[in-house]
Order: C-alpha cells, then sequence, then structure tokens
C-alpha cells in the first residue's frame, strides 16, 4: 500500500525541517514525495536471501 500524506502531515514535516516552501508549491512536492516512498516500498519487497546488511561502507571507487 502506497504511503501518502494526509491531512496536514507534509507541512508538519516541512516546518520540523524549517522548510520554507510556497503554498503553490506544496502540492508539486507532495506528488514528488509519494513517488519517492512509492519507490521505496517497492524494494522492501526485494528477497534479498541470506544477503548479510552493510555495517560499514568504504565509498572509494577503486
Amino acid at each position: 500500500m502506497p504511503r501518502m500524506f494526509q491531512g496536514d502531515a507534509l507541512e508538519h514535516a516541512l516546518r520540523t525541517a524549517r522548510l520554507d516552501v510556497p503554498p503553490d508549491r506544496v502540492e508539486i512536492l507532495r506528488a514528488t514525495v509519494e513517488s519517492v516512498y512509492s519507490v521505496l516500498d517497492q524494494l522492501d519487497t526485494l528477497d534479498l536471501g541470506e544477503t548479510p546488511p552493510a555495517t560499514a561502507l568504504n565509498a572509494r571507487w577503486e
């Protein structure tokens, strides 16, 4: 089930993050955030089998 920002949840998140988003941009942002959550929900369904969680990251490209 896709996650959706209902009511003033997105506005509350924006206030908590201290982001000043003009009212005319909030609905555009809502659609974008819901899209991102949709992708994350799809990733949650992947069966990783016996893959252990990553405990460290070496970001060098060697």
